[in-house]
C-alpha cells in the first residue's frame, strides 16, 4: 500500500483542501487558490533555500512530490518556469529562479 511520507502531509492535506471539483465556478475558486498555494510553497522554498537553477534536484524533487492534478496547473502555464514568472514574486537571474525583492 501507498503511503505519505510523514514530511508531505501537511502539504497534501493543504492541497486536497483547495483542490476539488464541485462545480465550475468552485473549480475556478479553487484552481486559484491551488494556485497561490504553490507559490507560497516555493516562495518559501527560495526564500529558505536561496535562488536555485531550475533543475536544482531540491527544486524538481520538490515539485514532483505535488499530487499530479496540481502539477498539472503549472504544465498549463507552460511549465514551473513560466507558471513561477507569472507570479510577481518571482524573478529570473541568469539562469536561477529568485524571489523578488
Amino acid at each position: 500500500p501507498f503511503a505519505i511520507p510523514e514530511c508531505l502531509r501537511v502539504q497534501t492535506e493543504e492541497f486536497e483542501a483547495v483542490s476539488g471539483y464541485s462545480n465550475s465556478n468552485n473549480y475556478q475558486r479553487k484552481s486559484d487558490q491551488t494556485r497561490e498555494v504553490l507559490y507560497e510553497y516555493f516562495f518559501e522554498l527560495l526564500e529558505h533555500h536561496g535562488p536555485m537553477e531550475l533543475n536544482d534536484k531540491l527544486l524538481v524533487e520538490e515539485y514532483e512530490c505535488f499530487p499530479e492534478e496540481v502539477r498539472k496547473i503549472a504544465e498549463d502555464e507552460g511549465g514551473l518556469k513560466s507558471f513561477l514568472l507569472k507570479s510577481a514574486r518571482f524573478i529570473m537571474v541568469d539562469n536561477l529562479i529568485a524571489l523578488r525583492k
